[in-house]
């Protein structure tokens, strides 16, 4: 079994907090202050987290837009592709390092979403002992299905992780990213829109898995239930439930160019 990872909780106290008091200073904002870049595209960098607060990892952080605007969804597509495009390059890069037992990839929004920084990133780490393709498999991205394409399967988890409702967005690592990120786009904004119109905050992930493809699992983000926190008992929704999912979502699934 994987050991939890340690967290430095002194170096975590010292991390500015941005995401609910706005009185404190973006530090990706100022990019003449930015240290230790790893690699850009445009407006887009990638460079090495200053508070590395997770003990024998690698911590890297992508700032994804030049100001505190642009929650993802919102994006013009091709800037939406451009940002995924950079993250699934790096993350795939860093995948073939020997050094790392798993690479983790993912993004936090909203105050809910156990993120410190507002301004848009995502960040990427590896991990030296855990793999955590040891808890999670291609079963946690099966469920009800709600849109399926030449590009992209997306289904309502039927064994989620945590639950209650999550969203995952299935393709093969050789297709174009631009109908992804359009796919993406759609999930988040049915989230924000519906589910998670209270809190206004998400995650998602990114996964390669043992059938060979990559995923993206959507989660929007509130109090975490008991059950879990307590039991590691994940809860779904039942089948009239997911039906109407199927019917809401379908709005915001429209072909888009």
């Amino acid at each position: 079994m994987n050991k939890p990872l340690r967290f430095n909780i002194e170096l975590g106290r010292t991390k500015p907090v941005n995401i609910r008091d706005e009185q404190v200073r973006c530090p990706f904002c100022d990019r003449s202050k930015l240290t230790d870049i790893l690699d850009t595209s445009g407006h887009i960098i990638w460079l090495m987290n200053k508070y590395p607060v997770l003990e024998k990892t690698w911590p890297t952080v992508i700032i994804e837009t030049e100001t505190d605007e642009g929650e993802f969804s919102t994006l013009p597509a091709d800037e939406a592709a451009h940002i995924l495009q950079f993250g699934l390059d790096k993350w795939r890069e860093t995948r073939q390092r020997q050094e790392f037992k798993s690479v983790l990839f993912f993004k936090n929004h909203g105050y809910m979403s156990g993120g410190s920084i507002r301004h848009p990133h995502s960040q990427i780490i590896g991990l030296e002992n855990y793999d955590y393709h040891k808890d999670i498999t291609a079963q946690n991205m099966e469920g009800w299905l709600l849109h399926e394409d030449q590009h992209v399967r997306i289904t309502l988890s039927t064994h989620p992780i945590i639950g209650f409702f999550e969203y995952n967005i299935r393709f093969k690592p050789d297709t174009p990213v631009r109908p992804v990120a359009i796919r993406l786009q759609q999930v988040l904004r049915y989230v924000l829109h519906t589910l998670s119109n209270l809190s206004q905050s998400y995650n998602y992930f990114f996964y390669n898995l043992e059938d060979g493809y990559d995923y993206i699992k959507v989660v929007a983000r509130y109090v975490t239930t008991p059950l879990y926190v307590g039991y590691k008992i994940p809860q779904t929704c039942d089948e009239e439930r997911a039906a109407k999912i199927m019917r809401d979502i379908a709005p915001y699934l429209q072909a888009t160019k």
